[in-house]
């Protein structure tokens, strides 16, 4: 039955949103699937396959405002999210892809869409200019889901965030340009356009982050009002530059989020943090009510047309972009190639496309009524294509990251170097962390990674390589750095991946919140003060097959389990967690449980003899002894 925007109807159709939204960000994250794919099938069977829901209806004239301010907070957190780092090391190729990257792709496009479809020349132009876009909605799942390494990652996001604005501006002349009959007016509007959109954009932009970067400076804005106020000064910087130029808010709100992100403060990340999880709402909100709005008959009709330009948008435009782009740069053939395979359309081409066909079609613009059907399965054909095939691509061409199964091991202390070169041993990736510059040294020299460098600092995230590194393990002296680590570390593994050890005492526990703690490692929790205390007793790191033995050992608090390793995967042992039955445990053993994993070793490595004669007492067994004491 339909939703509409009836008072008792309004809530539902919240609810039905929100929930099926959000539910469809489960899904993907547990199949490992991209997420925008679900939220289009969701919206498509919510709306013209089941009738669950009308937007039209539900949000009536506020839907184009509603989805409009929605994508500007999206840009505005993805303008924060990009580091200036980023932008100075990927500056030419990006500023190349967002021009003539962009002017190639429109042309293409262009061209594609007046062969293919029964279209006017205007419409073909808007179609085109909407689709020049890519978007970090789409660009950053994707990534996260190919974990591609160099700099192709850093390139791709700076052009999905940085080419919104141009796209939507793009579409505006387009728009203008496709009323006009006379050259000289389409030129006046051309530049009007472009003029007024830089000066309210950029100039709006400046101001206003100036502004707000002064306030947080200055603590003139109470922590617990930063995130509300620095919303509604973006919300007022949208709709004040759309009042001077049409759409040139977007450009505004990237240009704040751009010249906040200069400032790695805790303020910022602050905001980032919030914009973050309002950026999944909105997303699949969005999504969802745009998709939703689709007539299936629409699809129908465009659907054939539509897969040979989505290929002419993959195989032609992309390539050609790229191949322009990447002329006389540093860029080997792989990265390049990679760059070819990676451009998703996203939010900002289905609300633009949304927007301006409507009014196209108000004007009796032939051809205006397909626009949303294409730019919708070109949405969904980019979305599959790169979705299911840049991962595998990546890995051929040797640029995707290994999986993100190693740990960040802050400490470097013996018990510490212990556990990373029981890890090492069992091909799991490990990185030592201390400030300590003999702790450092030692590490080295047992051949482990290890950086000094202080995990507190503004730039540790950024300094430090974690190719291959997908949680942290908090292990200093110091409890209070420790809860600080993994606070600062929970937004880059999330919580689920961030450990460290258990505060030392009652009171100290009393001290430290437990919402900035990490998880505690250890069955009954590992603290410093035990480590110190077992060290100095002979005890030492030590791994084993999971046997009868390590079991018995740990019940007679002869061994402290704290990891397990399994087909290679590492996994943590946290409170309460039973003893692992299977896989290699690494943990802590006392002088008896050294000399009776020894001896396992021994007898099963005679064994192996034994089954095969022909093996020379040279060879190792392959059981994860652990050799490395500390």
């Amino acid at each position: 039955m339909l939703l509409a925007a009836t008072e008792s109807a309004l809530g539902p159709t919240l609810a039905i949103i929100v929930g099926v939204g959000m539910a469809a960000q489960w899904v993907a994250w547990r199949s490992q699937i991209p997420s925008i794919i679900l939220l289009l099938i969701s919206g498509l069977l919510l709306g013209p396959v089941f009738g669950v829901i009308d937007p039209d209806a539900f949000l009536g004239d506020t839907l184009f405002p509603i989805v409009s301010l929605s994508v500007a907070l999206i840009l505005f957190e993805g303008g924060l999210d990009l580091p200036p780092r980023e932008l100075r090391s990927t500056g030419t190729v990006v500023r190349r892809l967002i021009s003539i990257g962009a002017l190639i792709t429109f042309l293409v496009a262009a061209w594609g869409a007046m062969q293919l479809f029964d279209i006017s020349r205007g419409a073909a132009a808007v179609l085109a200019a909407v689709l020049i876009v890519t978007g970090p909605t789409v660009v950053g799942p994707l990534l996260r889901f190919v974990r591609p390494s160099g700099r192709t990652g850093p390139m791709l996001r700076a052009e999905g965030i940085l080419i919104d604005p141009i796209g939507a501006t793009a579409s505006l002349i387009a728009f203008e340009v496709a009323l006009t009959d006379e050259p000289g007016e389409a030129i006046t509007a051309t530049l009007g356009v472009v003029g007024l959109t830089l000066v309210a954009g950029i100039g709006i932009g400046f101001v206003l982050a100036w502004i707000v970067d002064h306030a947080l400076r200055r603590f003139l804005i109470p922590d617990h009002l930063a995130n509300p106020i620095t919303l509604a000064i973006v919300v007022v910087g949208f709709v004040l530059s759309n009042e001077v130029q049409e759409e040139s808010g977007l450009l505004t709100v990237t240009v704040m989020g751009i010249w906040l992100a200069r400032r790695d403060s805790a303020a910022v990340r602050q905001l980032l943090e919030f914009n973050e999880s309002l950026r999944t709402l909105l997303i699949s909100a969005l999504f969802i009510l745009l998709a939703a709005r689709i007539e299936t008959d629409q699809l129908r009709d465009v659907i054939l047309p539509s897969l040979m330009f989505l290929a002419l948008l993959v195989f032609v435009a992309r390539p050609l972009s790229v191949i322009a782009s990447t002329v006389r740069t540093s860029l080997t053939w792989r990265e390049r190639l990679f760059l070819m395979a990676m451009a998703p359309r996203g939010i900002v081409a289905a609300a633009v496309s949304a927007i301006f066909a409507l009014r196209l079609e108000e004007e009796g613009v032939r051809g205006a009524e397909i626009i949303v059907p294409v730019v919708f399965l070109v949405i969904i054909g980019t979305i599959v294509v790169y979705g299911f095939f840049a991962g595998p691509l990546a890995r051929k061409l040797g640029l995707a990251e290994a999986r993100a199964n190693g740990v960040l091991i802050v400490g470097a202390h013996p018990t510490a170097r212990g556990l990373a070169k029981q890890l090492t041993d069992l091909d799991v990736t490990t990185m030592l962390v201390d400030t300590d510059p003999y702790n450092v040294t030692r590490s080295v020299a047992l051949g482990l990674p290890a950086r000094r460098l202080s995990v507190l600092t503004e730039d540790a995230t950024h300094e430090l390589d974690l190719r291959g590194i997908g949680r942290i393990l908090a292990m200093t002296p110091n409890d209070e750095v420790n809860a600080l680590a993994a606070t600062r570390f929970a937004r880059v593994f999330g919580r689920r991946e961030t450990f460290q050890l258990k505060p030392s005492s009652k009171q100290r526990q009393g001290e430290l919140p437990e919402e900035i703690l990490g998880r505690i490692i250890g069955i009954d929790g590992v603290d410093y003060g035990l480590i110190d205390e077992r060290t100095r007793q002979g005890w030492r790191v030590r791994s084993a097959p999971a046997s009868t033995m390590i079991t018995t050992a740990t019940e007679a608090d002869e061994f402290v389990p704290v990891a397990r390793v399994l087909d290679g995967q590492l996994a943590f042992i946290c409170r309460n967690d039973p003893v692992p039955s299977q896989g290699t445990v690494i943990g802590l053993a006392s002088a008896a449980t050294q000399q009776r994993i020894d001896e396992d070793a021994a007898a099963r490595a005679a064994d192996t003899e034994e089954a095969d004669p022909a093996r020379t007492n040279g060879n190792g067994n392959g059981n994860g002894n652990g050799n490395g004491n500390a």
